[in-house]
Order: structure tokens, then C-alpha cells, then sequence
């Protein structure tokens, strides 16, 4: 009966430990972006997400896009405008922008004469 009860509590520990660290490596979603613009309806804007960032933060950054015309640029640009990373007009990126610096970061999504979708999913691993 000891037994028993020192694997359960075993068990239970266990089990705790691991789902904290799922919460703790889980990522944190920072936001996103999802624009559709019908054919016909060509649209010329800027779309943004701002987060707060820290050095060593390590951002996960999937974008894909579906241009039927016109053009989209993806850029991720620090507080002061200057330039961290520029995806260009990528139709699909999966990846991770390493962040140096503490600052306010925001990836824009630049579209001019655009018909088509894209979407931007950003999140802190």
C-alpha cells in the first residue's frame, strides 16, 4: 500500500515537471495579420504588428502569400525605422529573426495595386 502511494506521488510530481516546462517552452503568440483583397479591388496600405522585444528574444516569423497582382513587402523594422530584416516580397517564410537589442519592434506588410491574400503570424519563442 506504501508502495502505491509513493508512485502516485512519484507520478504526480512527474507529471507536474513536465507540464511546466511545456508551458514555459511553449511559444508566445505576438500577433498577426490577414488581409484578403478581391480581384477588382486592387488596395495600396501598410498593415502592422508592434511588440515590445528583448536581446536574446528569439521571434518565429511564418508569412505566405497568394498575390494575384501588385505587390507586398514584409520588413521588420526597429523603434527608430531603421531596417532589422526584410523578407521582400517572399511568397512562404518559416523562420527566426534573433533580436539584439530591447526595443519596440514592428513588422510591417507594405502592399501597393494589391489583389490577393497574404497572412503573417508572429510569435516569441
Amino acid at each position: 500500500m506504501k508502495r502505491k502511494i509513493i508512485i502516485s506521488i512519484s507520478s504526480a510530481v512527474l507529471l507536474g515537471a513536465v507540464l511546466t516546462t511545456v508551458v514555459l517552452m511553449r511559444s508566445k503568440h505576438l500577433g498577426n495579420i490577414s488581409i484578403s483583397v478581391p480581384a477588382g479591388e486592387a488596395k495600396t496600405a501598410v498593415s502592422e504588428i508592434s511588440f515590445k522585444g528583448d536581446s536574446s528574444d528569439r521571434i518565429r516569423i511564418s508569412l505566405s502569400t497568394n498575390v494575384k497582382s501588385g505587390m507586398v513587402n514584409f520588413i521588420l523594422y526597429n523603434s527608430k525605422g531603421g531596417v532589422v530584416e526584410n523578407f521582400g516580397t517572399a511568397k512562404e517564410y518559416r523562420g527566426f529573426v534573433d533580436l539584439y537589442v530591447d526595443d519596440t519592434y514592428t513588422l510591417a506588410a507594405e502592399y501597393t495595386d494589391f489583389e490577393g491574400d497574404f497572412k503573417v503570424n508572429l510569435s516569441k519563442k
